[in-house]
């Protein structure tokens, strides 16, 4: 029998609990549970028919959720999600965003052959999950024909487009439907009298225009407000949009330099509390965090650099869309294969040791760290520049899971 080495285990409220990091399989288990599974891990064997009823289940549940196997588990670690930036050219000037430049309108793109060898190299590699973002991606007039080469061409499985929603181009959005899973449209004020936060005024017209028409139009459409300071105890309101519309939605927490002129829409303490509690009564997600849904899952990493990588617009490979610094580029799309950047990478072990175990700042003795795998690597170079310390809206996690787990 042998031993899932993609698990832990943890005491969490005085209950013994196993994580299976592969597919987030969460299970508490009684003191017996916990002697049978250090009896397999040191290497003893059980024969079947001595077991008892309960004992035959239990195996039975270890085996159906790959804690343990007859054979020798398959390393399964493997890039599931990419991000392409297919262009930092913007119609607007969000506050904090992460492509904006300068020079953003004026750069050179990859063209559109160089973006379908990128696609074509994550499809070679096995990806799942392709985001299309920008800047603004519907300003590409190539965008159709790159969605439609890596849904039919490619034959991704799941491609989500990433727009702010003010390009109402009836053509292009109606094609773009036919081959995109999600268009995601990032929203910023909740009401046409609601005032701008940290986008541009007098756009929410053209982004429900722009969505009722991507509806009609046979897309799924998800909208996706940025959490901060400002808006953080307004958070139902954009519910009832999305009830409004129709559409799904889901929250992106503010991640941006903790210094300068961000510094006043960064969420405060009293702001961290009020977005954990509004989560406990829902089932919406907060984009690229464990936070959300009807299931705890079980994390010990954010995923950058292993599950996860973000290429930018000159084709530079980094480990998620949020680490696009020179620091952390691994390499070039059009110059190396996923495969042969991240050979490379894992001799340098830059990623390699950022599982929560590893982190500093009390990670690794909290017994919620298998929940929020460590929180968000980015947020921590932003706030301490240091990958390995502790992500600075820590409390967000500890209180939604502390709260979560007074039941279990």
């Amino acid at each position: 029998m042998y031993m899932n080495s993609r698990i832990g285990h943890l005491k969490v409220k005085g209950i013994d609990m196993i994580f299976n990091f592969d597919n987030g399989v969460v299970a508490g288990i009684d003191s017996k549970g916990v002697i049978f599974l250090d009896g397999i891990k040191n290497g003893n064997e059980f024969q079947k028919e001595k077991l008892s009823a309960a004992e035959k289940l239990f195996v039975q549940f270890l085996l159906e959720n790959e804690f343990i196997s007859y054979k020798p588990f398959q390393k399964k670690e493997q890039v599931m999600t990419a991000y392409i930036h297919l262009t930092n050219q913007c119609n607007l000037h969000c506050v904090g965003c992460y492509s904006f430049d300068d020079k953003r309108n004026r750069a050179e793109d990859m063209g559109y052959e160089e973006i379908c060898v990128a696609i074509k190299k994550l499809a070679d590699i096995g990806i799942e999950n392709l985001v299309f973002s920008g800047g603004e991606p519907l300003l590409r007039k190539d965008i159709t024909e790159i969605v439609r080469y890596a849904k039919i061409e490619s034959q991704l499985r799941n491609i989500v487009l990433i727009t702010n929603g003010t390009i109402y181009n009836k053509e292009k959005l109606a094609n773009i439907s036919k081959y995109v899973d999600t268009v995601s449209v990032s929203v910023d004020s909740y009401a046409e009298d609601c005032p701008a936060f940290i986008r541009d005024e007098g756009i929410f017209n053209r982004i429900v225009r722009t969505i009722e028409f991507l509806k009609e139009s046979g897309s799924k459409v998800n909208i996706l407000p940025t959490v901060h300071h400002l808006n953080a105890n307004k958070l139902s309101e954009y519910v009832k949009l999305a009830n409004q519309l129709g559409v799904t939605m889901s929250f992106s927490i503010l991640t941006a330099c903790f210094e300068g002129e961000m510094k006043q829409y960064l969420p405060r303490s009293k702001d961290i509390q009020t977005i954990s509690d509004f989560m406990l009564h829902t089932d919406i997600f907060i984009e690229d965090t464990s936070i959300g849904g009807e299931v705890l899952q079980a994390e010990n990493y954010c995923g950058a650099g292993k599950t996860m990588i973000s290429i930018g617009t000159q084709g530079n490979v980094y480990p998620c869309h949020m680490l696009m610094y020179e620091e952390f580029c691994i390499g070039n799309i059009r110059e190396e294969t996923i495969t042969t950047m991240r050979e490379k990478e894992k001799k340098a072990k830059i990623f390699s040791s950022l599982e929560v175990d590893n982190l500093t700042g009390g990670c690794k003795e909290c017994q919620f760290k298998y929940f929020c795998g460590g929180g968000c690597r980015a947020r921590a170079y932003l706030k301490h520049k240091d990958l390995l310390a502790k992500d600075p809206y820590c409390n967000l996690f500890y209180n939604y899971y502390n709260e979560t787990t007074k039941n279990i």
